[in-house]
């Protein structure tokens, strides 16, 4: 919150700055802040980076320096001279809010870019603390996985998907957490929700027979749970060989 205030502050300063600069300009027709204020706000406003401080101080140089030369070619009076001097000043300072309003709003955005990478990190967690997030069910399955592999044993996945057009998909998840919490083996199978329409269950050292075995047990308690004929989701059973992520991949490539 201390970011976002600053940066409302720094924009209320430019925002005065400017104010006080339009009226101080447009009283005196010799001015050159008409051609180089506003390109010189666009440039920084398009870089946006590290590039811009070295923008702002060739900014404070280069207009000292031509005001300097529009004094001595005007023969510029004392009163001129202190008008082109106050000009310089609140320019500068427009500038340099300008800098600082622009470098606080990129950090918000970072931190903005960084909190929505976590949220993708975080993606598929399930309100249940009895499962896994998604990303940490992928890392325990690939070690699982690479284990299997040495010692040529199989792996299964009963991949459940919710219709999207189900109201209750809340529900069902969690009747999905608690049937399985109870039918498979704690420590050995591995569960995870992976959006909200699909409930992801992985079964080590098992063939395709195994899996329906498990899989009857866990339909078995799931109709204990619901009171319908058809149970509200669809069930697939695949084969898991290098990764879950690639099984469900090839799976979405086979529909199409």
């Amino acid at each position: 919150m201390r970011r976002y205030a600053l940066s409302l502050l720094l924009l209320v300063g430019l925002l005065a700055t400017v104010l006080v600069l339009y009226q101080v300009t447009f009283d005196i027709t010799t001015s050159i802040l008409h051609f180089l204020l506003v390109p010189v706000l666009i440039v920084m406003t398009l870089l946006n980076g590290r590039k811009n401080f070295l923008i702002l101080i060739s900014y404070v140089l280069v207009m000292g320096f031509l005001y300097l030369i529009l004094s001595w070619y005007n023969e510029a009076s004392n009163e001129l001279q202190l008008s082109y001097i106050g000009q310089h000043l609140l320019s500068s300072v427009g500038v340099f809010l300008y800098w600082l309003f622009l470098r606080q709003l990129r950090s918000v955005f970072e931190e903005n870019e960084s909190l929505q990478k976590r949220v993708a990190l975080l993606e598929g967690f399930s309100a249940s603390p009895q499962l896994l997030s998604y990303s940490e069910f992928l890392d325990r399955t690939d070690f699982l996985i690479a284990g299997a592999n040495r010692r040529q044993e199989q792996n299964m996945l009963l991949h459940i998907q919710i219709p999207y057009a189900s109201l209750n998909k809340k529900t069902i998840m969690q009747q999905l957490t608690d049937a399985g919490l109870k039918v498979f083996r704690a420590h050995y199978d591995v569960m995870s929700q992976r959006n909200r329409q699909e409930f992801i269950i992985f079964l080590q050292n098992t063939d395709h027979h195994g899996a329906e075995i498990a899989w009857q047990r866990y339909e078995d308690e799931l109709r204990q749970r619901f009171t319908v004929l058809a149970l509200p989701f669809q069930v697939e059973i695949l084969p898991v060989r290098s990764s879950v992520e690639e099984t469900l991949k090839q799976r979405k490539v086979v529909e199409q």
